[in-house]
């Protein structure tokens, strides 16, 4: 009878004791318990990360206070293009640079349509009158130059010049 302490009778075969049952918890309790432990460490991490991130900390360096302003004077200025970059910010992206490609004129003067090449885009065609960038409107389309207006300021560009195709003899 001593080697039968640590069986279980049932209706069957006899099976040996398991050690979650040693501590009362059964079969159907087993999720339970399951479910309470990793509740538990759940809320063990949280409290940790909590304790961590606002955890006051003494700076590992005494701090130093800053003059206002810049006591060297700059010899030449700081290129921000790549910080602007990083924070996706497109070179040339304020209408700078501006390529004209074709016109398109129409009966009266200064209408019409320009195919323009804005900042290194695709070219893509503007009516008179409309606004291309922030501060830069297409002002006039004339048969071989536009007018562009930069807040205020008149600006002209002319068609690029294309020598004629082979063969073909310019008549003055």
């Amino acid at each position: 009878m001593n080697r039968l302490v640590g069986m279980v009778r049932g209706a069957g075969p006899m099976v040996r004791d398991r050690p979650w049952q040693r501590i009362g918890i059964t079969g159907a309790n087993l999720p339970r318990a399951c479910t309470f432990v990793l509740v538990l460490a759940l809320a063990v991490t949280f409290t940790g990360w909590a304790l961590e991130f606002t955890a006051r900390r003494t700076p590992s360096e005494p701090v130093r206070p800053v003059t206002v302003g810049n006591p060297a004077a700059r010899t030449q200025a700081a290129d921000i293009a790549p910080v602007a970059f990083l924070f996706g910010a497109l070179p040339g992206a304020d209408g700078s640079d501006i390529k004209l490609v074709g016109v398109i004129s129409q009966g009266k003067q200064g209408e019409g349509t320009a195919l323009l090449a804005v900042d290194g885009r695709p070219a893509l065609a503007w009516r008179a009158g409309t606004e291309i960038a922030a501060g830069v409107t297409l002002a006039e389309v004339r048969a071989d130059h536009i007018l562009i207006n930069r807040s205020g300021t008149v600006q002209e560009l002319r068609l690029p010049a294309k020598p004629a195709p082979e063969g073909i003899d310019k008549v003055r």
